[in-house]
């Protein structure tokens, strides 16, 4: 199953989880009107009927009371995670990583991140540490990749080592190119709605066993009765959430060990929490609710063969390592010295010692060229939410080959902001440089100092590395204040229009920013197009965009754009003029495309690659637009080196 199926999936699951929820609602009103008749019955000199008690309103009132309560319940929760990652991370009391941590453990786990995004695409996650949890835990939650969230609680911090956490980030990663999170946040309205219902029966029982009127008794009673069911209800939610758990982790853990060519890492890991005292269990009060978040069982289930949310640890060892034997556990990480790489100290090309691939891994002069052998545009598509080892390892290399001073700027709010700024004045044409500087100076006169410097470090860059660099700005700069983020927006578009040129990585960029910095940027666009005649004009400008971008020539243009179309079925819908394909136009056109259902977005970028690339190579602005296209339909393309 591919990312496009496994997203579908998710959200098919989704309405799903919907009809169960609604058929669950609809139990409990049955059976507590049910109990409201028996009850009326017992006392009653003449029996009511069935007929009677439906011609009534008692049982209507009884529905509605049932809808209202499972209903608040849901939509509280459900509101208070609308936020999404972010939100669930306060709610559990985690704290944010600081970019600058000077942290060992945090960095580490900060440099494994950063590499695993440029490999495979997608946005670099907010970091949070539970600081009070010796338990070995993490999970990832958020409603899009943009605005996802990487939990890790100190005791995972201080347990694992480096290929141990690359198991475990890789894992992680398996849930949000799944669509998993979205998934889970839904389950924990519903399950919220159903726990509320319990919980008034148990308000109910004790209300009415501290009363003194001749109804406390019938009270108690009824509150016994609303609970019992309410739990009923309860316990086949869990059942649900626990079914559908359990086998997203056996994926994850086979994902991690494909994305990293690694069977050890994450086997060890779970080998560690199996031996830890408190193993993988977290105190805090919303543990149970974390369930089905979390890397390891955060709580102790009742009917643990049912109710699990997952496998057993020898179990999940055994299905990605079956051969397993512990290692010697490896020493603690120093920090790097002053003036050494990021990376120093933090694992040689990445991996730890023991790992087959880092032997077999590309130099980084082999990133450097300024285009590569393209592979096939179904290829290109079917990459879409998974890596490749050359793609770890050219994340790897760039997080290890960053000039100590560009890293340390990206992990700091101004600092990003300033190589954001580099990237630009990089990208202007040689005779606006000087605007680009006076427009960052009205911006904010103190972020000129020591920007010469920056521009000569990104220059020396390969331009591969320009797009990962601008998305490792993008959680330092997610910090500022939601009016500095606008103004940063703006700044960068002043400094786009100000040499009059529109580059392919300057829309890319503004892609990004859209994506992490804008108001609207934590809301996933929901599908609304479930064929592509909705959008047969917005396919048209992508593909025509493309086609002329890659050819000079018309006739070449026209071909390609064709080449592409036709799969479509539209018939012979021509290629449009050159000044009908502006970057603005593009920018449009794709939100609309957003909103296709996940398998159909498979189409559009395998008719996207099939346009750029034509002569069998792929250059680093190619690969970058079909990047920046992919991130706006939400599918994270790795980069094409």
């Amino acid at each position: 199953m591919n990312f496009y199926e496994h997203q579908d999936r998710a959200r098919r699951r989704t309405l799903w989880l919907v009809t169960c929820f609604g058929l669950a609602i609809v139990s409990i009103i049955v059976a507590l009107n049910a109990v409201a008749l028996v009850a009326v019955n017992a006392s009653a000199r003449q029996p009511v009927t069935l007929q009677a008690w439906l011609a009534g309103s008692t049982w209507a009132w009884i529905a509605a009371g049932v809808v209202g309560v499972i209903s608040a319940g849901s939509i509280y929760t459900t509101l208070r995670l609308s936020g999404g990652g972010p939100a669930l991370a306060d709610m559990v009391g985690a704290r944010r990583v600081d970019p600058a941590t000077a942290d060992p453990g945090e960095r580490r786990l900060q440099n494994v991140v950063e590499e695993m995004s440029i490999a495979s695409g997608t946005p670099v996650p907010a970091l949070y540490v539970l600081d009070d949890e010796p338990g070995i835990n993490a999970f990832v939650a958020g409603t899009r990749p943009s605005e996802t969230v990487m939990v890790v609680t100190r005791g995972a911090l201080e347990t694992f080592d480096r290929q141990e956490l690359q198991g475990v980030v890789a894992h992680e990663y398996s849930h949000i190119f799944n669509n998993d999170m979205s998934l889970n946040l839904s389950l924990m309205g519903v399950l919220a709605g159903l726990m509320l219902m319990a919980q008034i029966g148990r308000l109910m029982l004790r209300s009415g066993a501290h009363g003194r009127s001749r109804n406390s008794g019938q009270f108690a009673l009824l509150g016994i009765a609303v609970l019992v069911i309410g739990y009923i209800g309860l316990f086949f939610g869990k059942l649900i959430q626990a079914a559908v758990s359990r086998q997203r982790e056996f994926l994850a853990d086979a994902s991690a060990v494909q994305f990293t060519r690694d069977n050890q890492g994450i086997a060890s890991a779970l080998w560690k929490i199996g031996q830890a005292v408190d193993g993988s269990l977290l105190a805090n009060r919303h543990a149970e609710d974390l369930g089905h978040f979390c890397f390891g069982t955060p709580v102790q289930a009742a009917f643990a063969g049912l109710l699990a949310t997952h496998p057993p640890i020898a179990a999940r060892i055994a299905a990605v390592n079956p051969g397993f034997r512990p290692l010697p556990t490896a020493p603690g990480v120093a920090m790097p010295a002053a003036g050494a790489s990021a990376a120093d100290g933090l694992g040689t090309s990445g991996f730890a010692a023991g790992n087959a691939t880092a032997a077999a891994a590309p130099t980084w002069s082999e990133f450097e060229a300024g285009s590569v052998a393209a592979p096939p545009p179904a290829a290109v598509a079917d990459s879409v939410g998974t890596l490749s080892p050359r793609q770890v390892a050219f994340g790897q290399a760039l997080v290890e080959k960053l000039p100590v001073t560009l890293h340390e700027r990206l992990h700091q709010r101004e600092g990003a902001l300033q190589v954001l700024c580099a990237l630009l004045v990089n990208a202007a044409a040689r005779g606006a440089h000087d605007t680009v500087y006076d427009l960052v100076q009205s911006h904010r006169a103190d972020l000129v100092a020591g920007l010469p410097e920056l521009v000569g470090a990104v220059r020396d860059l390969p331009p591969a590395a320009r797009l990962p660099l601008a998305q490792l700005a993008m959680p330092s700069l997610k910090l500022l204040e939601a009016a500095e983020r606008r103004r940063v927006v703006t700044l960068v578009k002043s400094i786009i229009v100000a040499d009059r040129q529109f580059t392919v990585f300057e829309f890319a960029l503004l892609c990004l920013l859209r994506d992490h910095l804008a108001d609207a940027a934590t809301r996933k666009p929901p599908v609304r197009f479930f064929d592509f005649a909705a959008v047969d004009e917005d396919l048209r400008l992508l593909l025509s965009v493309l086609a002329r971008h890659g050819h000079g020539d018309e006739a070449a243009a026209a071909a390609a754009y064709l080449r592409a179309w036709r799969p479509f079925g539209f018939g012979d819908g021509g290629l449009l003029a050159r000044e009908a394909c502006t970057m603005s136009a593009l920018g449009r056109s794709l939100e609309r495309l957003a909103r296709l259902s996940p398998l159909l977005k498979k189409n559009v970028i395998q008719a996207a690659a099939d346009c750029v690339i034509d002569d069998g190579r792929i250059t680093v602005a190619e690969g970058e637009l079909l990047q920046a296209i992919a991130l706006t339909l939400d599918c994270p393309l790795p980069p094409l080196i």
